[in-house]
């Protein structure tokens, strides 16, 4: 946006292009600073769900996700099922099927790193909701 203004012997010209590439980075760095601040406090075995964080939109947009099979269920913090047990020729429990369609059993999963657990992003927000508005802040009003 452009606004041109003569007012006396004064040319008023304004562009919102600095603030728009403010913004542009704010969006990125507090993507940036959301993950980095989830990343403690999503459950942890061997590292894979805290590294399969992707951005649909882009760096610059407003969503972050994580992409593993089991995201939504380790998130959520309940266990999905019918759990079906896979069976060897001896009757002992080799391993599990899920058929696609599962639900909520109403019990929850155990977390076994301290720290780690369920809606990871609501609790990094509860911790630093006034750093990330003030990192938003201090990069939107750069010059």
């Amino acid at each position: 946006m452009r606004i041109r203004q003569h007012a006396g012997n004064v040319d008023i010209n304004i562009t919102d292009a600095r603030l728009l590439r403010n913004l542009k980075e704010a969006q990125k760095l507090l993507n940036m600073q959301v993950v980095a601040d989830c990343d403690p406090l999503i459950p942890f075995q061997q590292g894979a769900l805290r590294n399969s964080v992707n951005y649909p939109q882009g760096i610059y947009g407003g969503e972050i996700e994580y992409n593993t099979p089991y995201a939504h269920y380790m998130y959520e913090g309940e266990i999905y099922g019918p759990n079906i047990p896979i069976r060897d020729g001896a009757g002992n429990i080799t391993g599990w099927y899920s058929p696609p369609n599962k639900r909520p059993t109403g019990r929850p999963l155990t977390y076994h790193t301290p720290g780690t657990g369920d809606h990871w992003f609501e609790k990094a927000k509860e911790q630093h909701k006034r750093e990330w508005i003030n990192l938003v802040k201090r990069i939107v009003g750069k010059e």
